[in-house]
């Protein structure tokens, strides 16, 4: 445990030294391929569990919204091949397919897309909006079940979906060629060990291509209280792995299991992929790393003026090589495999070599307190990335920001 809590502590200190400037975007720089995150702000209802910056739901803003990503995507100077694509969100399947198609004609314009994938909220879907999906190119979805149990959901402030629902979207989307992820989580208000393998034995039942468990993060401004402990929630996860494992999934990460035979290509995982590439964000609060600097965009009013205005300015920090390194050894440890090309300073090699001596992992692989060690090292990086909107004391001139939206309100 000593090694664990001095980890998370080392992390946490690390990652809380950025300190971004409101200041002009930098053009985004690319050594090679790169990722591609566009950020869609809408939702129905503000989910208690989401830290994600979110906008209710107004169909004129989200009119000029898709008008001013285009606009955004059209100015910015960038080219090449896309490692992956991600519409993220809030809620991206508030768009139509229409407008989903008119995002990525304006990518089109720019680089060789490739792996695009988005993420869905179920009450949403229909049959003819994943034939739609389809049809403009994407190839994986991401489905945020969260929980069958109605009783939770509805604490989360989210409309839940029926089983039956969710079944069918599923085994439809798998019929027409759509790598399908779902999102489980664990810790969720009322949430108790029974329920929760209920909703294990549920999604078993169906049968998507892959099965990501989050543990209920405490990030940022997230206002409900975990029904249970980070190590109770370890637990709940190693149990439902066993079951997973059973039933014919291979683990792939310390939270995500798929299917036999899997391509790691299809594999939804936009936390792993932020981890080891180079990405541009584009829309409101969009993170993006790239050239030398990591990137926040600002929230939808002061993003929409700066997109009209043509003097977009954002968060901006440099990357340093100690966040790097410690970005890719997190990671080293999420995929619970340690091999790498990447040469670690010498400071990282002897912490590694630290939790080797003491049975964290043998023969290239973590052991099961190694897991439990990627657990809470994952956990607490997610939970310790500074966010400016919601953080301002990361950010040098946050008054300036304060002063241009009231200006623009």
């Amino acid at each position: 445990m000593f090694l664990t809590d001095y980890s998370k502590k080392m992390m946490t200190k690390t990652f809380r030294k950025t300190i971004y400037q409101f200041t002009e975007t930098p053009s985004p720089v690319f050594s090679d391929r790169f990722g591609v995150y566009l950020h869609v702000p809408f939702c129905h209802t503000k989910c208690t569990f989401c830290p994600f910056y979110k906008e209710l739901y107004d169909a004129e803003l989200k009119d000029r919204y898709v008008e001013a990503m285009v606009k955004e995507i059209s100015n910015t100077d960038i080219q090449g091949e896309s490692e992956w694509i991600y519409f993220g969100g809030g809620t991206p399947n508030t768009l139509s397919i229409e407008e989903l198609q008119t995002i990525l004609e304006a990518l089109q314009g720019k680089m060789t897309l490739s792996n695009i994938g988005i993420e869905l909220l179920p009450s949403l879907v229909t049959m003819e909006y994943l034939d739609g999906l389809r049809e403009i190119g994407f190839s994986k979805i991401s489905i945020g079940i969260e929980t069958f149990q109605e009783e939770s959901i509805k604490k989360t402030g989210r409309k839940g979906s029926s089983f039956q629902h969710i079944s069918d979207i599923i085994q439809y989307a798998q019929s027409i060629g759509l790598h399908v992820a779902v999102d489980l989580m664990i810790g969720l208000p009322g949430q108790t060990s029974e329920t929760f393998d209920d909703d294990i034995e549920k999604i078993i039942r169906i049968g998507p291509d892959q099965i990501t468990i989050y543990p209920y993060m405490v990030i940022r401004n997230v206002s409900a209280v975990p029904s249970c402990s980070t190590a109770e929630q370890f637990v709940h996860i190693e149990r439902a792995a066993a079951n997973l494992e059973k039933s014919g999934y291979e683990r792939k990460s310390v939270w995500i299991f798929v299917l036999p035979n899997t391509d790691d290509r299809d594999v939804y995982d936009s936390s792993k992929d932020e981890l080891i590439s180079d990405y541009c964000g584009f829309g409101p609060a969009s993170f993006s790393t790239y050239g030398g600097f990591k990137v926040v965009k600002p929230e939808l009013d002061v993003w929409l003026e700066g997109i009209a205005s043509g003097n977009l300015q954002s968060f901006v920090a440099p990357k340093t090589k100690s966040t790097d390194d410690w970005r890719r050894f997190a990671n080293r440890i999420y995929d619970l495999k340690l091999e790498t090309s990447y040469k670690f300073p010498l400071y990282i090699r002897f912490f590694d070599f630290i939790l080797r001596m003491s049975g964290y992992h043998k023969d290239g692989y973590l052991t099961d307190k190694g897991r439990y060690f990627s657990h809470e090292i994952t956990k607490a990086v997610v939970e310790s990335l500074p966010f400016p909107l919601q953080d301002p004391s990361c950010v040098e001139n946050f008054h300036e920001y304060l002063e241009l939206k009231k200006e623009i309100n």
